[in-house]
């Protein structure tokens, strides 16, 4: 129970982490983290061999920069974590970013926006991570908080207006419930998806809808970034060099400073080179396809496709706690149901 308390209080520090922009907060939480990973495993557990191995690579490759990266290998391979403690946390900082969010459009002067997160988008993938491990939650515990925590969420990341995540999330709530509720009353998503539709373009307007890469530069980011990995294909960059290096490659400057590649697949690739990133992506696809047919898994992969086109995983703090539930599901697998029942 100790440990257990122990994993949760760190995997809840590494998420609330997101809301240091100065990430001062986040040195003292890696630190934890790293101790938490080594005294929660097991003697005979060989998986920390395999977490060990990747972090010193990591390490060895990229200096000290890559310690996020080498705590997000140590987590996937060490931190277990059950359904039903893990859906308590994801409730209560669901429910804080949601009210939150929300409170920005109904009362302006609100001091604190979607905390932790200062970004729609990052709220948006929280989300799309978190629905599924939710909806498992609440059929398994026959506990319908869940599913109202649920809906919370939902709704705050739809009035965000993040336009990925609102295409994203609305696909997974309605795959789930054709997963969960059958045929004979899928139709019954219908409304609920106008209803959700109606609910963005109020909040978001349609001019993002017509002109959805209008504004943002996305295209000439890209753009750059391919002759950023052309240059430096097999070494990448380094790992935190994008927005140092950027600056030499841009095909445009309106003024503001471009901290992110506003992909993380395509970041990775830039600073980390095609080699490391293509591993990645392999060992990425292979898990998916292991544990595509539990369902809990499948806001990994909605938050992975987000990724694509925006930065999520660029916040150690959500990186790490991404590991640590796929390892979660790839410790336990499908048996993770019976070892939630004794929580």
């Amino acid at each position: 129970m100790k440990r257990a308390t122990l994993i949760l209080v760190t995997l809840g520090l590494l998420v609330l982490s997101i809301a240091d922009r100065s990430q001062t907060s986040w040195l003292l939480v890696r630190a934890l983290a790293f101790a938490v990973c080594l005294f929660t495993v097991k003697n005979e557990n060989p998986r920390l061999l395999y977490g060990l191995a990747a972090a010193f690579t990591f390490i060895a490759i990229e200096g000290w920069r890559g310690f996020d990266y080498a705590l997000a290998s140590i987590a996937f391979c060490t931190l277990q974590v059950r359904l039903k403690s893990l859906a308590i946390l994801l409730s209560a900082i669901g429910v804080a970013g949601g009210i939150s969010l929300l409170l920005t459009h109904f009362a302006p002067g609100w001091p604190v926006a979607m905390f932790p997160f200062h970004n729609r988008n990052h709220f948006a993938v929280f989300c799309e991570i978190s629905i599924p491990v939710l909806i498992y939650a609440a059929r398994r515990s026959r506990n319908r908080i869940y599913l109202w925590v649920v809906g919370l969420i939902f709704v705050a990341a739809l009035a965000g207006g993040s336009r990925a995540g609102a295409v994203l999330l609305t696909a997974e709530v309605c795959a789930l419930w054709f997963l969960l509720a059958g045929r004979q009353r899928f139709w019954f998503a219908g409304p609920a998806l106008a209803l959700a539709t109606s609910l963005f373009l109020l909040v978001a307007g349609t001019e993002r809808i017509q002109n959805p890469l209008a504004g943002d530069h996305r295209i000439e980011i890209w753009q750059s970034s391919v002759e950023m990995i052309a240059a430096k294909p097999v070494r990448g960059w380094g790992s935190g060099e994008f927005s140092r290096i950027y600056p030499a490659y841009a095909r445009f400057d309106n003024g503001e400073f471009v901290n992110a590649a506003h992909s993380d697949w395509v970041e990775w690739a830039t600073e980390l080179g095609l080699p490391l990133s293509c591993a990645f992506l392999a060992c990425f696809l292979w898990w998916t396809r292991k544990y595509i047919h539990f369902y809990p898994s499948w806001g990994i992969l909605i938050g992975a496709l987000h990724a694509t086109v925006d930065y999520p995983f660029h916040l150690p703090g959500l990186l790490v706690f991404t590991a640590a539930l796929a390892g979660s599901i790839e410790a336990n697998g499908t048996s993770i149901e019976a070892e939630s029942s004794n929580c």
